[in-house]
């Protein structure tokens, strides 16, 4: 049965190819790589080709009648599958060349993923990756390290400073954006200045460029949109969240807050990660959002507000609790919502009639986003039981009454306050 092998060729230079990948390239019957590496391949495989370059079409079959194998350029994925499955079918073994190890961010996963390569035969070859070569070139081990790719998947400022101040190594797949001097201005913008940040590029290559520095150095640092990045921590930690708030430590005023026990159950029910973007809709004082803004300090807390008294307020509380990352918007909720960055926790305290615009432009995101919110009034729950049933049929929801001690003459009564439903769904 003919096969498609995956093999890994490391930084590209034929030194850091394995010979297992030259045997198995001289029995195949098509080579497919980068047009850039094809001049090596073809030379290493130079006992059974003697031509100087072989850019063929798929259906030449010139060369494989003599036992040579054809060297394509990768093109569109899409069309290289197609065209590796056309080979396939007729008997004949492949091998797709791809750079560094296919084990780490490859085109191997997205060959798997693809409904045509179900009944492929696949074999693997591991490469020498990038990121071992920036390790061996700064001389730094990788049992401790954390990876992270940035290149084509969109990473927060947030999620990378909390990974850095966690772990004593991080190596980054780069991207033209967000490249070690991206990574060098978080460090600055997150006061992690004890770090070092070390960098490569066109690794092997007679233009290799290695540097190394603190953030501030290596912000003015330029480098290719293909290059690897590695941050040294000595000091790396759990980042502890700071416990829960009482009512008398804001400044309230008279506008409606959501009281401390319920902002217990609420936050239990968000579950908030260090590094999560946060909606506050209908923030009232801003308690929720002060809170959610101490719980992710690698995260960002996003408050809307439409009364002008009680953004005073979200603001007094910003400044008196130094909640850096918290940035307040005073307006109409649904309409600001539509500016906001896209959220992984959106909590809804009030809509101003608007839940249902509000849902429908949470719902829009790619993503499922879980959503919270709370509601007193028999029509507020009436409509936030029938919209949430479009989005998520097993959405969560439970009643909470919270009772207060109070002390007439010599006895003491309960004053109760009224009961407030939380629902909890993904949209």
């Amino acid at each position: 049965m003919s096969r498609l092998t995956v093999a890994g060729i490391g930084p590209g230079e034929a030194d850091y190819i394995l010979p297992a990948v030259i045997k198995k390239m001289k029995k195949a019957h098509t080579v497919i790589a980068a047009k850039r590496v094809l001049p090596i391949l073809e030379e290493l495989c130079q006992d059974v080709s003697d031509s100087a370059s072989v850019l063929q079409d798929v259906n030449s079959e010139a060369d494989s009648e003599n036992n040579k194998p054809v060297f394509l350029a990768m093109g569109k994925i899409k069309d290289t599958l197609e065209q590796i499955g056309e080979i396939l079918s007729k008997g004949q073994d492949v091998v797709m060349a791809v750079s560094g190890d296919p084990l780490m961010y490859s085109l191997y996963r997205t060959i798997c993923n693809d409904p045509i390569s179900e009944s492929w035969e696949v074999d693997l070859i591991p490469g020498v990756g990038s990121l071992q070569m920036l390790g061996a070139a700064f001389g730094e081990t990788m049992e401790e390290a954390l990876i992270i790719s940035v290149h084509g998947r969109a990473k927060t400022a947030g999620s990378i400073a909390l990974a850095v101040a966690e772990n004593p190594k991080v190596f980054f797949l780069c991207s033209k954006e967000q490249g070690p001097a991206w990574l060098s201005q978080i460090m600055l913008d997150y006061q992690m200045n004890h770090v070092t940040v070390c960098a490569g590029a066109n690794l092997s290559y007679e233009d290799e460029l290695l540097e190394s520095g603190t953030p501030e150095e290596m912000v003015q640092k330029e480098f290719p949109s293909l290059c690897v990045a590695m941050i040294k921590n000595p000091e790396p930690h759990q980042i502890v969240r700071p416990c829960f708030l009482s009512d008398e430590d804001f400044e309230r005023d008279k506008t409606p807050m959501t009281k401390e026990e319920i902002r217990v159950l609420i936050l239990h029910k968000m579950k908030l990660h260090p590094d999560d973007v946060v909606w506050d809709i209908g923030a009232g004082t801003g308690s929720v959002s002060i809170e959610c803004a101490r719980q992710v300090p690698f995260g960002t807390v996003h408050s809307v507000e439409r009364n002008e008294t009680a953004v005073k307020l979200i603001y007094k509380n910003k400044e008196k609790f130094s909640a850096d990352n918290l940035f307040i918007y005073e307006g109409d909720a649904a309409k600001t919502a539509c500016t906001l960055p896209e959220p992984d926790k959106v909590f809804i305290g009030g809509s101003g009639k608007e839940l249902s615009q509000i849902l429908e432009t949470i719902a829009a995101f790619p993503k499922k986003i879980k959503v919270v919110i709370s509601a007193v009034t028999i029509e507020t729950i009436a409509e936030a039981n029938e919209l949430l049933g479009k989005y998520d049929t097993d959405f969560d929801v439970i009643q909470a009454t919270v009772g207060r001690g109070r002390k007439i003459g010599s006895y003491h009564i309960m004053d109760t306050n009224n009961p407030v439903m939380i629902f909890t769904a993904h949209i």
